[in-house]
């Protein structure tokens, strides 16, 4: 009878393994490619890290900046004035880079500080060439002001300052709250996202391209073009 029981277990323990053997092993496979082919995973990073050497202040490099920019111009006058010497350029949408909707500023640069915005922008988008977020275009809040509109944010705002290098066209401002993509960002992409134009900036400064500065009051990257040392 003992015998019979076991056997009747052994029995019962083999069909209740066929019954629950994988047949195909479709769920592994599909898993597989997914983690090959469609996803990507974002590192959690600390855009800060970046954001703390760039630290440029204004007295180390104004008078080098003004010397290597135009002299200020009253108004818009001035600007068109100036671009008609081909002392400025006007500045359009191009790789890794849209214009947001100024209040104070225009959209001309010198050409020197023009060409360095093209190669951040180019080295921001070839930088998310294989994720997801490959779309995803810098916004630029500010360029080239006039004495008339930098007067006016003085009076609007209290960290601005009237003796600005965005007077003398070498110098632009990149959001760090906002980027321009076709989706809501996680918070974890939008960290992605500012540890990348971060970790540019910090390379083109090491370069000597620029100065920076993480401006947190005011939720973006100021960043001057420099020619030379």
């Amino acid at each position: 009878m003992r015998l019979y029981h076991l056997f009747l277990f052994a029995i019962s323990f083999v069909l209740l393994a066929f019954a629950y053997w994988p047949s195909e092993p479709t769920t592994v496979l599909a898993s597989s490619k997914t983690q090959e082919g469609h996803s990507f995973q974002f590192p959690e990073t600390d855009p800060h890290i970046y954001t703390a050497q760039l630290n440029n202040r204004l007295v180390e490099y104004m008078d080098r900046s003004v010397r290597q920019g135009i002299q200020p111009v009253a108004n818009t006058q001035g600007l068109r004035k100036a671009f008609r010497a081909k002392k400025l350029v006007l500045v359009t949408p191009s790789k890794g880079i849209v214009l947001d909707t100024f209040q104070y500023s225009y959209a001309f640069l010198t050409p020197y500080a023009a060409q360095i915005l093209k190669e951040i922008g180019a080295a921001f988008q070839d930088s998310l060439a294989q994720s997801p977020l490959k779309d995803c275009q810098l916004i630029l809040t500010s360029m080239t002001r006039t004495k008339h509109t930098v007067a006016k944010l003085v009076r609007k705002n209290r960290t601005a300052v009237r003796r600005s290098p965005h007077l003398n066209g070498n110098s632009f401002d990149i959001s760090f709250s906002r980027f321009n993509a076709a989706h809501p960002l996680s918070s974890i992409e939008k960290q992605y996202l500012q540890t990348v134009i971060s970790q540019i900036l910090l390379r083109f400064k090491k370069e000597v391209k620029i100065w920076a500065t993480y401006e947190l009051r005011e939720e973006c990257l100021h960043v001057v073009a420099r020619k030379g040392v």
